[in-house]
Parts: C-alpha cells; sequence; structure tokens
C-alpha cells in the first residue's frame, strides 16, 4: 500500500493552502500596494516553512531548490553554443553602455563595438516600441493601459543621443531621474495644496506572477528567463575556465523569483578582466538574445489575436473611485462586468471605445449600458470614466490567448531583466561590469546609491496608488 511521508503531506497542505490564500488576495479589492505588501509577507512566511518542514538552504523565506542535473544541462548547451557566447557577452556590454564600452572594455573591437551600436539604434527605433506595446497590453502597470501604450512609440532625439553615448544604461538612469522629478514635483505639490491630484503611476513595476502578470503563464516566462540567465552566466564561466560548484533554482515561497549558478569565486578573481566581465555579462546579454526569438512568434500571434476576440467588451478594473448617480446600483458595477454601449454608441471593439472616450467632455454624466443594467457615471476633470476595458477572447481560443501571454511575457520580461540586470546597483550583474571597468570605487559607490535611491522614488506611487 502506497504512503506517504509526513514531511511530504505537511508540505503538500502548506503550498496549497498559500497558493488558495495568494489567489485571494490578489483578486481582493485592496489597493496596488497593500496587496503587494501582503503577498510578499505570505509568501516570506510560506518559503520559511518550506524551509522548516524540507531543511532546504536558503535565509528568510527565500528556498534554494538545488538541481543535480543543472551542470550537466550547462556543459552540454557550453558544447552545443558555446562558442557564440563571447560575442553574445560582448554584445550585452555594448548593448547596455554604447559608446562608453570604446572607454570601459577594452577587449572590444571598435568595429565591433561600432556595429553593435548600429544594430542597437535600429532595435530601439524599429522594434521596441511594439515591445512597449506587448508589455504594457499583458503586464497591469497602474495607471497605463492600452491606448496609452500605443502612444508610446516615439524616440526623442534627445532619448536617442543618451542611447548611443550610454546604452540602455543611460537611457534607463535618465527615464529614472525623469520620473523621479515628477513624482517628487507632484507629492510636493499636493502636500502643499497646490494640486488635488498626485502621480499614481510607478515608474518602477513589480513582476509577481498573479498581481502584476497573469499567474500561470508569468510563472513559465520567469521560469523560462531564468533558466537562461543562469545558465548563460554558467556557460561563460566554463569558457573562461572557472569550476561550478552547484546549480538551482530561488523561491520565494511558492514563485521562482531566480535561479543560480554558485561558481567558485576565487578562481574567478584569478582570471583576466575580460574574462570576468564577459561571465557577469553573458546572463543579461542571453536574455536579450532569447528575447530575439520569442519576438518574432509573439507578433505573429498578436497579428491574428484579433480573429479570436469576442464582439464585447469587458470592465478589467478600475484608475478611480467612479462617482455614480445612482450609488444603490453602483456596487453591481464591478470587474468582468460585459459594456454593450457608451452614450447609446455600441462597442464591439477597443477600437470603437477609444474613438468615444476621446469625445467624452469633462465633470459630464456617461451613460453605460452592460449585462447587469444601466449605469449613469460622473466623468472626472480630464473627461475620464475610471474604468479599463478589454476585449475577452473566445472559450474556445482560450489557449491560444495563454500560448500568446507566454510568449509574449517571454519577450518583455527577458528585456526587461537584461536590461534592468545592467544596472550599476549591487546585487546586480551590472554592478559586478562597472566595478571591474571604473578604477576609482568612489565613483562606483556613488553611481550605485544613486541609481538606488532613483529606483526606491520610481517605487513610491504604489503607496497610493488603488
Amino acid at each position: 500500500m502506497f504512503s506517504l511521508k509526513k514531511e511530504s503531506c505537511q508540505l503538500a497542505l502548506l503550498i496549497i493552502l498559500s497558493i488558495v490564500l495568494f489567489i485571494f488576495i490578489v483578486s481582493s479589492e485592496l489597493s496596488g500596494f497593500m496587496k503587494g505588501m501582503i503577498s510578499i509577507l505570505l509568501l516570506l512566511a510560506t518559503g520559511m516553512a518550506i524551509r522548516k518542514i524540507t531543511n532546504a538552504d536558503g535565509w528568510s523565506g527565500f528556498v534554494m531548490l538545488k538541481v543535480k542535473e543543472g551542470i550537466s544541462f550547462i556543459n552540454w548547451f557550453d558544447k552545443t553554443i558555446g562558442k557564440w557566447m563571447d560575442r553574445i557577452a560582448d554584445f550585452g556590454l555594448v548593448f547596455g553602455f554604447g559608446l562608453l564600452s570604446l572607454k570601459l572594455f577594452k577587449h572590444i573591437e571598435k568595429k565591433f563595438i561600432l556595429f553593435s551600436i548600429l544594430l542597437l539604434v535600429v532595435f530601439t527605433v524599429f522594434i521596441s516600441p511594439y515591445l512597449t506595446l506587448i508589455a504594457l497590453t499583458t503586464m497591469n502597470i497602474p495607471g497605463v493601459d492600452a491606448k496609452t501604450a500605443s502612444e508610446t512609440g516615439f524616440i526623442p532625439f534627445a532619448s536617442l543621443l543618451i542611447l548611443i553615448i550610454g546604452g540602455y544604461v543611460g537611457l534607463l538612469i535618465f527615464g529614472l531621474v525623469v520620473k523621479s522629478v515628477s513624482i517628487l514635483v507632484s507629492l510636493l505639490s499636493f502636500v502643499l495644496g497646490a494640486s488635488e491630484v498626485i502621480d499614481s503611476t510607478p515608474g518602477v513595476s513589480f513582476v509577481i506572477p498573479g498581481l502584476t502578470i497573469p499567474l500561470f503563464e508569468g510563472a513559465i516566462a520567469l521560469l523560462i528567463l531564468l533558466v537562461v540567465h543562469e545558465g548563460a552566466h554558467g556557460i561563460e564561466s566554463l569558457r573562461s575556465k572557472v569550476k561550478l560548484k552547484s546549480t538551482g533554482f530561488l523561491l520565494l515561497g511558492f514563485i521562482p523569483v531566480g535561479a543560480f549558478v554558485d561558481i567558485d569565486e576565487n578562481s574567478l578573481k584569478k582570471r583576466k578582466a575580460k574574462d570576468k566581465l564577459r561571465v557577469a555579462a553573458a546572463g543579461p546579454a542571453s536574455n536579450l538574445a532569447v528575447m530575439f526569438l520569442f519576438f518574432i512568434p509573439t507578433m505573429v500571434l498578436l497579428y491574428l489575436m484579433p480573429t479570436f476576440y469576442a464582439n464585447h467588451l469587458i470592465i478589467a478594473g478600475f484608475t478611480r473611485n467612479i462617482d455614480a448617480v445612482s450609488q444603490d446600483t453602483l456596487s453591481n458595477l464591478s470587474a468582468n462586468t460585459v459594456i454593450y454601449s457608451v452614450n447609446g454608441i455600441q462597442l464591439n471593439s477597443l477600437s470603437d471605445y477609444y474613438s468615444v472616450k476621446d469625445k467624452i467632455p469633462a465633470n459630464s454624466t456617461v451613460l453605460l449600458k452592460t449585462d447587469k443594467g444601466d449605469f449613469s457615471v460622473k466623468t472626472d476633470q480630464n473627461g475620464k470614466i475610471g474604468i479599463l476595458l478589454s476585449q475577452p477572447i473566445k472559450p474556445e481560443f482560450q489557449w491560444v490567448y495563454s500560448l500568446y501571454l507566454i510568449f509574449a511575457l517571454s519577450t518583455v520580461l527577458n528585456f526587461f531583466v537584461g536590461v534592468i540586470n545592467l544596472l550599476p546597483v549591487q546585487m546586480f550583474d551590472g554592478y559586478r561590469i562597472v566595478n571591474e571597468s571604473v578604477k576609482d570605487k568612489r565613483i562606483v559607490t556613488f553611481v550605485s546609491y544613486l541609481v538606488l535611491t532613483l529606483i526606491l522614488l520610481n517605487l513610491l506611487p504604489w503607496i497610493w496608488q488603488r
């Protein structure tokens, strides 16, 4: 007769209970900040309980799940694609630091740097706008909807110049500075009473399956990203004759948030500067390479997606507390409510809604016809109704949409994580790169703390946004 060990039963019950509680939290009416904080506390508690039951390595609620087959897997890939890794890593360095690469990375030929910058410009002008559109329509970013996404394709000359000189690291830092100033000015105006509106759009978003990205598809995309990232570090380490001690995944509770390749750091320190730079850059550079692989099938599915849509819209969320003429019926206006028309104009697609939305006057009353009755809703001073709409997929084609989400999230997450990892912040690969390339460590420390401060400032709106 088959019997389960006591520990296995405890572990299974713990994970099931944690998943149920997690889904309950992210589906609640709490603000995004409260959802995030409570979810993180739940995952930390779950992780600590898992470590106690299994005696797994880790710290606090983070669990290190070691995989013995990981080193064999990396060895196989090293023999298969290892010869390309040096070039991929070097391209990642130029992608991240632009023309500064001429000063920072002496091992990369000038011709290769200039060619890589040409590719960088082509990518930014012709491909990155589509990445922005895909990201904003698959990730839950507060204050931003699909209409905004379609308007973000313009690349100002100043931004393009910064990109060429400082790569995506320079462009990211510039963007963090601009958004930080916007948030601080908005906050100061609100506190002093000069404005009744406060900037509620964070400049930096969490990536949490079930909260900011779809749970199932998001977890798969994260798993792909983590395997690619850490596997590339491992491959480049082997090419540099550095021993791998162990490999595995890092879990926060039951959610994969990282992977690890335990490298012999003492051996790595003895290697040449170019080897250390390539080992550090291999992870984010490979994420960027894999992004290109997922981009094409993602665009094909995106082009075909309208054929799978239903001919109606539903409420996906709210951007503010809605003032309704009839408060008794407002409680029925909730997520997944079907919207048939606005002010008598029938809505069959998001395009129909956008054409109507732009013509709605400020501080007016809008009539919504829904599957739960008619609602009279007041617009704000900007003419916004305060609802986010989406066009659902026909039930028989849900699997196509799930496939699209996996491909789309694998595209944008590999790009964002690859680029963000190049930032010179401690614990990021970019810090190792800058620390190895810049002799004056005071500059390294200053830039590291500056970027960390900017990231924290960009997270502030999560506190007050709903």
